[in-house]
């Protein structure tokens, strides 16, 4: 079997590995043995091959991975980024525009009108109200107003 055939398998079996580890470690030597793959289809001699692999490997282990990791944990805590999507919404301020009250009613979130139920079932908000945005259910918001 040629080299380059041998290292594309390699890479897509460390590849897949990954997916079940998520440490990076794996997708970092499957960077590496791509990067020899690259260079069987050059060519180059095996043990230039193996260079490569290796090289690649640590430098991406070392060079690329803390990057990676930092990128995903901040974006797990939500450092650094913006909220997207529903979480954008959670803690935001909205307006009352219809009664809110254990039966359901409207508010006004930056611009867009959602179904809003009350956090505590024995409060009633009244038009006019400002409100914080506690949970996001399906299509529904749950707000809140200190009293």
């Amino acid at each position: 079997m040629d080299s380059v055939f041998i290292w594309i398998i390699a890479a897509v079996i460390l590849g897949v590995a990954e997916l079940f580890t998520g440490t990076f470690v794996l997708a970092m030597v499957a960077g590496g043995a791509a990067l020899a793959g690259i260079a069987a289809a050059f060519g180059a001699p095996f043990w230039l091959q193996a260079v490569l692999f290796g090289v690649g490997s640590v430098a991406s282990i070392f060079g690329l991975r803390p990057f990676l990791k930092q990128a995903l944990e901040s974006e797990r805590r939500n450092e650094g980024g913006h909220a997207f999507g529903t979480r954008a919404i959670e803690g935001a301020e909205a307006h009352v525009l219809e009664t809110v009250d254990v039966s359901g009613g409207l508010v006004e979130i930056a611009g867009d009108n959602w179904t809003a139920y009350p956090l505590e079932p024995d409060q009633v908000l009244e038009p006019g109200d400002s409100v914080t945005v506690v949970e996001i259910k399906g299509a529904t918001v749950i707000v809140w107003k200190q009293t």
